[in-house]
C-alpha cells in the first residue's frame, strides 16, 4: 500500500533494513583490507592478460596499488550504491536491487575480466572501477522505478533506456571528442534517448494517465530524484576521463563501459519481466 503523505525519512525508516546497509558496507571494508596487504601480494592478485586465471579474474577487481585509486572507487561505490539503494527502497524495488547488487559483486568481476581478453594486450588489470560503473547502470533502472512509484505512475522502468542512451551519448563525446565516429555514435544514442523521453512525455499527457502527481505534499520526494540524476549524469565524467593516461597507468574505459551496460541490461530485463516485483507496469507492490 502506498502512503503518499508519509515523509521521505519516515518511509526510509519503515522500509530500509540495517542488514542491507551492513551488507553494502562490506565492500569498502574488503577493498581497504586488500589495500593493506603487501604490494607484492596485491600484484599477485591482479589480472595478467597473458597469464589469466579464474582466481585473478575475480580478485583483480578488489586490488588497488595507490591510495588515490582506492579512494576514488570507494567514494564512487558509496555514492552510486547508496543512492541506488535509497531509490530502490522507496520504489519498492529492494529485492531487485539486492539481486542486482549481488550479481554485480559476485558474477560481474569474472565476466568483465573474461570480456577484457577480447582485446589482446600485454597488460595487468586491477581496480574496482568496472564494478562501480555497474552500479551506475543499476541506478538508471531503480531511478525509473522510483519515478513511476513516487512521482507519476505514467512513467516507469520501461522508460529507463532513455537515461541509458543519454549516458552512452555523453560518454562517446567525453572519451573520444575528436573522433567523428564517436560523434556519430553519440548522435544515434541521443536519438534513442529522445525517443524514450518523448514516450514518457506522451504517457504523461495521455487522457488515460492520472492527473495527480504523487509526493507533491513533500518536496523531498522530487528532490531525491534530482540528486540521483546529478549523480547519474555527473559520474561518467569521473568514470570516463577525457585523458585516460595518468601516472604511467591507463584507465580501462572499455571495462567501465562493459560494467555500465551489462548491469543496466540485467537489471532492466529482470524488472521488465516482473522478477522481484519491480516491473514498469506494477505501480503498487
Amino acid at each position: 500500500m502506498l502512503d503518499e503523505h508519509r515523509s521521505v525519512r519516515a518511509e526510509l525508516r519503515r522500509r530500509g533494513r540495517v542488514r542491507d546497509c551492513l551488507a553494502l558496507a562490506v565492500v569498502p571494508a574488503v577493498l581497504v583490507a586488500v589495500f593493506l596487504l603487501p604490494e607484492s601480494t596485491r600484484r599477485g592478485l591482479a589480472f595478467v592478460y597473458q597469464r589469466p586465471t579464474l582466481a585473478t579474474a575475480y580478485t583483480a577487481h578488489f586490488v588497488h596499488l595507490s591510495l588515490d585509486h582506492l579512494l576514488a572507487n570507494v567514494l564512487g561505490y558509496v555514492l552510486l550504491a547508496g543512492t541506488g539503494y535509497v531509490l530502490a527502497v522507496l520504489a519498492g524495488a529492494r529485492r531487485l536491487f539486492g539481486a542486482a547488487a549481488a550479481t554485480n559483486l559476485l558474477a560481474f568481476p569474472v565476466v568483465l575480466s573474461a570480456l577484457n581478453l577480447a582485446i589482446p594486450r600485454d597488460a595487468v588489470g586491477y581496480g574496482f572501477s568496472g564494478v562501480t560503473m555497474a552500479f551506475a547502470g543499476l541506478l538508471a533502472v531503480v531511478g525509473a522505478a522510483y519515478a513511476g512509484r513516487r512521482l507519476h505512475p505514467a512513467v516507469g522502468v520501461r522508460h529507463a533506456p532513455g537515461a541509458f542512451f543519454a549516458v552512452l551519448a555523453l560518454v562517446s563525446v567525453i572519451v573520444l571528442p575528436s573522433v567523428p565516429l564517436a560523434w556519430a555514435l553519440a548522435s544515434v544514442a541521443a536519438l534513442g534517448a529522445l525517443g524514450y523521453v518523448g514516450s514518457a512525455a506522451r504517457a504523461l499527457r495521455s487522457p488515460a494517465a492520472p492527473s495527480a502527481w504523487r509526493g507533491v505534499s513533500d518536496p523531498g520526494w522530487s528532490d531525491i530524484l534530482v540528486v540521483a540524476a546529478v549523480v547519474f549524469f555527473g559520474y561518467p565524467f569521473v568514470g570516463f576521463p577525457a585523458d585516460v593516461r595518468s601516472g604511467g597507468t591507463l584507465t580501462n574505459v572499455y571495462v567501465h563501459l562493459l560494467g555500465f551496460c551489462l548491469a543496466f541490461l540485467v537489471a532492466y530485463v529482470c524488472a521488465e519481466s516482473g522478477l522481484f516485483g519491480a516491473g514498469s507496469d506494477r505501480g503498487h507492490p
